[in-house]
């Protein structure tokens, strides 16, 4: 289930990457004057796409910061902030009764260190707002919503301009279900002329992300349109943009532009993989549609792109627009709707990752495997229980899904326990 970053080469990456992107906050100047080298860490770090060379740098300036001051609060926030970058995996959605909000996977140890980090920052400093903010970013991340509300009260009381706390606090209002006040808080970031160009790049993913967790596509779609007017050149937003036309809208010939875009203004390839998964989809639809002929042609270019099937099935099947794509690589491919990513996972297990229970009711019509693990021993009942989705566990269980199935010795009842879901854990202890 877990993937790190710098080594996923698949379509699927430019969800996750946009995610990250907006899931670490970067850190503006603080008041206290540093050597020049913590002006390059911010850079590296704000830089920061996979890159492990970026984060060695980081961490290597940082380092010496600290040895020659080791009370210099600005070096240990970025030390933090590096810390949170090193350990990250990937991420998944959390409930809290009715709402959902996204934290991330990380290396174990690696949340407590963080926080243990920014601590000493605050130490040093009592009244470096900024540390509380970021601190309030962490707690989210541990799922601790009532101490990041204390960190970003904190903050407030000390007094800040930093827009992060804005964005951390839309975070915050977004997991109690109030997104109108969430997308307010953002738009406010957005609308601030002193917001950096980094800055309301993050925002706006913000903002798109609450737009299509909440449903709202159309807004999603716009705000996207609107983004790229202000940063046209930008690769990595036009190809973003393309998948989330492909993966979860279905827009297949809007991707396939937007995705040919991006390769023009970069030859990379997460944007190859997103335009061959857009091509892709669209020979499915032709083969739903009875045109054969015509399909032929769309699947060639896609294959040039992404020759990968299995990938290609774990990827592309996880997403909404999931039905056509999975049944065309079964009857025309021959490719096992259990087929398996880099880590093992299928798409049933991204899928009851990302929390989307559509997807995963038409894959188990497709006769998707419940008990299939990854490489870490994680399967889709397991994931279901760890994020407290009880309607998710349910399907997985009426399918065939294996109760006693562990993680490092923990069963699904006792991981929903664990993650605070007694209702669920209660459901995973009937007999």
């Amino acid at each position: 289930m877990m993937i790190r970053i710098d080594s996923v080469t698949t379509a699927f990456a430019a969800l996750c990457l946009a995610v990250l992107a907006s899931a670490v906050w970067a850190l503006p100047p603080t008041h206290q004057t540093g050597p020049e080298e913590l002006a390059a860490v911010r850079q590296l770090l704000n830089s920061w796409s996979g890159q492990p060379g970026n984060l060695e740098q980081a961490r290597e300036k940082i380092a010496k910061v600290l040895q020659s001051d080791p009370k210099n609060y600005q070096a240990l926030m970025d030390l933090s902030r590096y810390q949170m970058l090193h350990g990250y995996i990937n991420s998944h959605y959390v409930e809290r009764g009715p709402f959902t909000f996204k934290v991330g996977d990380y290396v174990p140890g690696t949340l407590e260190q963080a926080e243990a980090t920014i601590g000493q920052a605050i130490k040093v400093n009592p009244r470096l707002a900024q540390g509380y903010v970021f601190l309030g970013y962490i707690k989210i991340e541990q799922a601790d919503l009532d101490g990041a509300d204390q960190a970003l009260s904190q903050a407030e009381r000390i007094g800040t301009d930093d827009p992060w706390l804005q964005l951390n606090r839309a975070k915050l209002l977004s997991a109690y279900g109030s997104y109108a006040q969430a997308n307010q808080r953002i738009r406010s970031v957005l609308d601030n002329d002193k917001t950096d160009v980094y800055t309301k790049s993050i925002a706006y993913q913000f903002l798109i992300e609450e737009y299509k967790r909440t449903g709202h596509d159309d807004k999603a779609v716009a705000a996207y349109e609107e983004q790229i007017k202000h940063d046209p050149n930008n690769a990595w937003l036009h190809g973003n943009f393309a998948s989330y036309l492909t993966d979860i809208l279905g827009r297949n010939d809007e991707a396939i532009v937007q995705a040919r875009a991006a390769l023009r203004i970069m030859d990379y390839g997460i944007g190859e993989q997103i335009l061959g998964m857009a091509l892709y989809r669209k020979w499915a639809d032709m083969v739903a549609q009875g045109q054969m002929n015509h399909a032929r042609k769309w699947f060639q270019e896609a294959h040039r792109y992404y020759p990968q099937l299995n990938l290609v099935m774990a990827y592309g099947a996880s997403m909404p627009a999931a039905k056509h794509l999975a049944e065309a690589l079964i009857a025309k491919k021959g490719v096992s709707i259990d087929a398996r990513a880099e880590d093992g996972s299928t798409a049933l297990l991204i899928a009851t990752n990302r929390n989307d229970a559509k997807t995963v009711r038409t894959l188990l019509t497709l006769r998707a495997n419940p008990n299939l693990h990854d490489a870490n021993g994680w399967t889709p009942l397991l994931s279901a229980a760890r994020s407290g989705n009880t309607e998710i566990a349910t399907m997985l269980l009426v399918n065939g899904a294996d109760k006693q199935a562990t993680l490092r010795g923990r069963n699904a009842a006792v991981l929903a326990a664990e993650y605070r879901h007694p209702d669920l854990a209660a459901l995973l202890k009937k007999p």
